[in-house]
């Protein structure tokens, strides 16, 4: 927010003579999926008469509580304030006024973790061009518009997706490009489709960036499996038999030629790094590259229970991995069996995690790394962020289970995602 808007008002009168106030026909809002939920970065106003619009300036608006995507200020531990500066461009086609700003958060500010106060935008010439989110009539989310949304059958379930597929400087679909298939985190298990596309940046990184690269989520509707979900055969056979339903939608993708075959990769955090493990468990052999963050449990227990002295996560898990360890679809059902080491160990995977990670801990990463190596991997790399370089990305030490946020922004040299890219 501006601390103090220039008076230009009168200015704008007698240069253009008596302006009409203006008849608000709609407001629409374009939006982006940020870090921390969804960022509006512009606001259409449609009036009746053009004339009512003509001549306004920057000068004239003003945001309040508009804020940057998060939870708290990592350099201060408190909430965040209103933005300084908007950062406003004005600018008119016809009778559609667009305000384009900084990004701030769709939600509003926050005072504390519960309580919201909604964005609004002033305007110092014409009380009619204020606008509060109750106004806004449609909403045009940046590349998840341009995704493609339905469900797909398999094995007994049915789950809903979102498949953004690259474009040409023509608007023609891109064939045979590399594939990005990310597992969701415990937060989005059993929501909505929408729920689930922004709750991160996993649909929009790659695109962001200008990589020509698909990318893929699906809505897991089975509750969250809680931490030591191998100790339930239950639910890692759910697990299991959704990647299932995963892999048997990607295979028509590779069919249509949408998908190159020989270039699928495969990333999740949280549940979403535990069941990119289990993916991988399943189809070494199919992906080229993997990278589970902030990884859960569901090989054996880590989270919630202390090693009876150290090196025992790795060895639990190495154990488990020379064994029948992996439900894989026989042709009717799902059936507990080996897994292909050989492939599993030769997939370069790169783990990251945070530190200070209090919900899903460092150790199961360092755990399965070790694993990993002893059995014979040796692509393997490891990002562990500190507090510091989570404060970076916007990362308050209080949510430092949010390794993914650091993940799906950074694409310097080294990181995971520019690893990643390198490989399409």
């Amino acid at each position: 927010m501006r601390k103090t808007l220039l008076m230009g008002a009168a200015l704008l009168m007698t240069a253009c003579g008596p302006r009409p106030a203006a008849e608000v026909e709609k407001v629409e809002i374009r939006t982006e999926v940020g870090d921390f939920g969804m960022l509006v970065n512009a606001i259409e106003i449609t009036v009746s008469n053009p004339r009512s619009i003509k001549g306004l300036t920057a000068a004239d608006f003003d945001l309040v509580n508009n804020v940057p995507g998060g939870y708290m200020n990592p350099a201060t531990g408190k909430m965040y304030e209103s933005f300084e500066d908007d950062g406003i461009v004005v600018s008119t086609d016809k009778n559609v006024l667009r305000i384009q700003a900084t990004p701030f958060s769709k939600a509003g500010r926050r005072e504390d973790f519960r309580n919201v106060i909604p964005w609004e935008l002033h305007c110092a010439i014409d009380s009619a061009l204020n606008v509060s989110p109750d106004q806004v009539s449609a909403e045009h989310i940046d590349v998840l518009d341009d995704c493609i949304k339905g469900s797909f059958s398999f094995g007994g379930l049915t789950r809903e997706y979102m498949l953004h597929l690259p474009k040409d400087a023509n608007g023609n679909v891109i064939p045979n490009v590399p594939l990005m298939v990310w597992q969701i985190g415990g937060g989005e298990y059993d929501k909505d489709m929408m729920t689930v596309a922004t709750a991160n940046r996993c649909l929009v990184s790659l695109a962001k960036e200008g990589v020509p690269c698909a990318a893929l989520v699906f809505a897991i509707a089975n509750p969250n499996y809680t931490y030591s979900a191998s100790l339930y055969p239950e639910k890692i056979e759910l697990i299991d038999r959704n990647n299932a339903l995963q892999m048997a939608f990607i295979d028509q993708l590779i069919a249509e030629g949408k998908v190159d075959g020989s270039k699928l990769f495969c990333a999740g955090a949280s549940s979403g790094g535990g069941c990119t493990m289990r993916f991988m468990m399943q189809f070494a052999d199919r992906f080229k590259a993997a990278i589970p963050c902030c990884a859960m449990d569901p090989i054996v227990p880590i989270h919630k229970v202390e090693e009876k002295y150290p090196g025992q996560y790795a060895d639990d898990i190495e154990k488990v991995w020379k064994g029948k360890c992996v439900y894989k679809w026989n042709g009717t059902d799902m059936e507990l069996s080996t897994m292909n080491i050989d492939a599993f160990v030769n997939l370069p995977m790169y783990f990251a995690h945070a530190e200070s990670d209090q919900t899903c801990k460092v150790a199961s990463t360092y755990a399965y790394t070790e694993a990993r190596k002893r059995l014979g991997a040796k692509n393997d790399q490891m990002i562990i962020y500190s507090n510091e370089d989570l404060a970076i990305f916007g990362v308050a030490t209080v949510l430092s289970h949010f390794s993914w946020v650091p993940l799906l922004q950074d694409y310097s040299e080294g990181k995971p995602m520019n690893w990643l890219v390198k490989q399409l």
